[in-house]
């Protein structure tokens, strides 16, 4: 079975690869195949019903499908993750252990 987040889509994203979520004060900005839109949510509660889908947490604000993930690099001590979108997503040092050791950067 699909995660359930992805039943939680807006009907112009159905069908849509989830690349990333982003926490925008109570809202989710949801980066897909088939553009952005917002979702009312938890970005905690997000990330808990996207299991099954190989992504990670990647900042305090940021979850990231590893599909969606086209390029890194490293700038100022801190890493940054390129999308297929062309958008950067920041990753924080709670969180670069883990994205190294999964060989993401």
């Amino acid at each position: 079975a699909p995660p359930r987040f992805l039943e939680r889509l807006p009907p112009k994203l159905a069908g849509a690869e989830l690349w990333a979520v982003e926490a925008e004060d109570h809202y989710l900005r949801l980066h897909t195949s088939k553009g952005q839109d917002l979702i009312l949510m938890r970005l905690a509660d997000a990330v808990a019903e996207l299991d099954g889908i190989e992504g990670a947490q990647v900042h305090r604000s940021w979850w990231v499908s590893r599909e969606a993930v086209v390029g890194a690099e490293r700038g100022d001590g801190r890493a940054i993750l390129t999308l297929k979108d062309g958008s950067k997503v920041p990753v924080s040092r709670t969180y670069a252990k883990a994205i190294r050791e999964r060989g993401w950067i």
